[in-house]
């Protein structure tokens, strides 16, 4: 069964376990980087990508694709990959999660109430 603890929380910034496990220099810095502050991104850059490849590397990283469609209205299938990297892309100015196995593929629509069950996952 999927269990997402971030669906109720307002701000994950907020996060109790946010701030039990990152340095508080570090949160002042993300802090900052929401309320705009453009410096502050791009000094936070490096440290979000060598963490989020650090998860990556241990396979705690996955991530979903949508496919765009036609309808509006309707979602298009949805490709579960596993993250392999996350680098910091200094053109972008962006932290980048890559990978290319995909794990599972789901023709959706996904909702908050219904979603997908990993194929290995225990009821």
């Amino acid at each position: 069964m999927n269990h997402d603890d971030t669906r109720g929380q307002a701000d994950p910034l907020e996060s109790p376990a946010l701030a039990e496990h990152l340095s508080e220099g570090l949160l002042a810095l993300l802090r900052r980087a929401d309320d705009g502050d453009d410096a502050a991104r791009r000094e936070a850059l490096p440290a979000v990508a060598a963490i989020t490849d650090a998860f990556a590397a241990v396979g705690l990283l996955e991530f979903a694709y949508l496919a765009p469609t036609d309808d509006e209205n309707e979602d298009g299938p949805i490709a579960w990959l596993e993250a392999s990297e996350a680098i910091h892309d200094l053109e972008r100015e962006a932290v980048v999660i890559a990978g290319s196995e995909v794990l599972e593929v789901y023709e959706g629509p996904i909702t908050l109430e219904d979603p997908p069950e990993h194929e290995d996952d225990a009821e």
